[in-house]
C-alpha cells in the first residue's frame, strides 16, 4: 500500500488517498529538470541587499537556478519531458493530451503546449492547451486533466509546469528576487492506471486579493502598443515586473490553507494522522513551517525543497 499523500498549492489542495480499488486516473511518473544558471544565498544577497542568512533561514534558499538569457522557457520544458518520456518509456505517439501550467510563457500568442508539441513530435491528434495559473497550477491542472481524459476517453496526458518568473523579477526587489526560481516538470497521467490514484480536492479563490501579486501591465488592460496609440506606450518599470506584497500572502496562507487542508480530509473520510506526507507549496520555509505548524503537522511529515530550487511556483509540488 502506497503512502497517504496530500499536494498542496498556495490556494487548493488534492489529497491521494492509497488502497483505493478503482481509478480515475493515474500518475505513472514525474520528471523535473532545471536552467543553466545556479545561484547561491550570497548570490541572492549581492543583488537585493538582504543579509544572506535571512534568506537561508527565513526565506529557506541556500541555491536556486534561473534561465541564462539563451535559454527558453520551452526550452526547460522540453528537458523535462525528454527526461520523462526516456525514464518512464512513454512514447510521443501515445499522447491524447498535453497540458502547460505557466503564467510567464515564451510569447503572449501562440500558447506554450503548443510550441512544445511541435518539438516533442507528438502526433497532430493531440490536444494541447495551456492553463495560467501559478503556484496553484499543478494541483489544479491534475483535475483539469483527469476530467478530460474521462469524459474524452482519451488514456494519456504529459501535464507541464514551467513559470520562469526570473524573467519578470526586478534584480533588487527583496520581496521576488530572494523567493523564486525557475525549474520544470513533466507528469505522465494515465486513465486507468496502476500506481497513484487521485482523491477529492479542496478548491478555493478570493479574487479580493488579487493586487497581492501582480505584474500590471503588459496585456491587454494596459498593452506595449494598442489600436487607438500606436506608439510604443511608456510604463514604468515597476508595471512591467513582478509585484508581491510578502505580508500579505503570509497572512492569506496561515488563515486558509489549515482550514483548505482540513476541508480535504473531511471530504476523503481521513483524519492528520491518517497521512504520511504533506506535499506543501513552498512559499518560504518561514510560512511552511507556520502554516504546518498550526495545523499541527509533524516536522518528519513535511516534505521541503525549497532550500535547493527556491519558490519554483507550479514546479514546487511535483518537484
Amino acid at each position: 500500500m502506497s503512502p497517504q499523500l496530500v499536494l498542496l498549492s498556495r490556494l487548493f489542495l488534492a489529497l491521494l488517498p492509497s488502497g483505493q480499488s478503482f481509478l480515475f486516473m493515474s500518475i505513472e511518473a514525474i520528471a523535473w529538470a532545471v536552467p543553466g544558471c545556479r545561484q547561491t544565498a550570497a548570490d541572492i544577497a549581492d543583488q537585493t541587499g538582504l543579509d544572506e542568512e535571512f534568506i537561508v533561514n527565513k526565506v529557506g534558499i541556500r541555491t536556486r537556478y534561473i534561465l541564462n538569457p539563451d535559454e527558453t522557457g520551452v526550452e526547460l520544458a522540453m528537458s523535462a519531458c525528454t527526461k520523462l518520456m526516456t525514464q518512464s518509456g512513454i512514447t510521443a505517439d501515445l499522447i491524447d493530451v498535453l497540458v502547460f501550467v505557466t503564467q510567464t510563457p515564451d510569447h503572449a500568442i501562440p500558447h506554450n503546449s503548443a510550441l512544445l508539441s511541435a518539438r516533442l513530435g507528438l502526433p497532430s491528434r493531440c490536444a494541447c492547451f495551456d492553463i495560467g495559473l501559478g503556484c496553484s497550477g499543478y494541483v489544479y491542472a491534475l483535475s483539469i486533466v483527469e476530467g478530460f481524459l474521462s469524459i474524452n476517453g482519451l488514456t494519456n496526458a504529459i501535464l507541464v509546469t514551467c513559470d520562469p518568473y526570473s524573467r519578470i523579477m526586478a534584480a533588487g526587489d527583496k520581496a521576488t528576487n530572494a523567493v523564486f526560481g525557475d525549474a520544470a516538470t513533466a507528469t505522465w497521467i494515465k486513465r486507468d492506471g496502476a500506481r497513484t490514484a487521485l482523491g477529492k480536492a479542496d478548491f478555493g479563490t478570493d479574487g479580493s486579493q488579487a493586487s497581492a501579486i501582480m505584474v500590471e501591465a503588459g496585456r491587454a488592460r494596459w498593452p506595449m502598443v494598442s489600436l487607438h496609440h500606436d506608439e510604443l506606450q511608456s510604463y514604468d518599470r515597476d508595471q512591467l515586473r513582478l509585484r508581491m506584497a510578502g505580508r500579505d500572502v503570509f497572512n492569506f496562507v496561515l488563515s486558509r490553507v489549515p482550514e483548505s487542508i482540513s476541508a480535504c480530509l473531511v471530504k476523503n473520510g481521513l483524519k492528520l494522522s491518517d497521512i504520511d506526507y504533506f506535499a506543501l507549496h513552498q512559499g518560504s520555509l518561514h510560512m511552511l513551517k507556520a502554516a504546518a505548524q498550526k495545523l499541527g503537522i509533524e516536522d518528519q511529515k513535511l516534505l521541503v525543497n525549497i532550500g535547493e530550487f527556491g519558490n519554483t511556483v507550479s514546479s514546487t509540488v511535483p518537484m
